[in-house]
């Protein structure tokens, strides 16, 4: 794997779970990363929360589902989901196809500004996606 191949756009905050946040003016939209989706696979199932859900920074509060991974939805951000991409519970593939545009999954109104500053920048994550190539690559030399 190269890094390279995954584009981490400058203008988006991230974590170390593989989401993206777009903040603006008090919400934010919340999707999969170009790198967590190619290590996940081919999205075939999402579960959203519905709109009024609370969700809390870390906590699962929905699921995705690709051929080789399930994992549970877990925002890197607490607040109300204001609204949802229901376009991808139909065609879940978005999600793959158009990472930072389409395939967004949430939209928050945060309760907690001050969580954004916990995230990581595009340099940041960049370096994590490398290590995480890097290990990657140990392991395979492992077995």
């Amino acid at each position: 794997m190269q890094l390279d191949k995954w584009l981490v756009p400058e203008d988006l905050h991230y974590d170390r779970k593989d989401y993206w946040v777009q903040p603006a003016a008090g919400e934010v939209v919340i999707g999969l990363t170009a790198y967590g989706q190619s290590v996940a696979g081919d999205v075939l199932y999402l579960e959203l929360p519905p709109v009024g859900t609370l969700v809390r920074r870390g906590e699962v509060s929905g699921s995705i589902e690709s051929g080789k991974w399930v994992g549970g939805l877990a925002p890197p951000v607490s607040g109300m989901v204001v609204e949802v991409n229901s376009d991808l519970e139909a065609d879940p593939a978005g999600v793959n196809q158009d990472p930072y545009g389409a395939g967004w999954l949430i939209k928050v109104k945060l309760t907690d500004l001050s969580e954004l500053d916990d995230l990581l920048s595009p340099g940041a994550y960049r370096e994590w996606i490398e290590e995480q190539i890097r290990r990657e690559r140990e392991e395979a030399a492992v077995l």
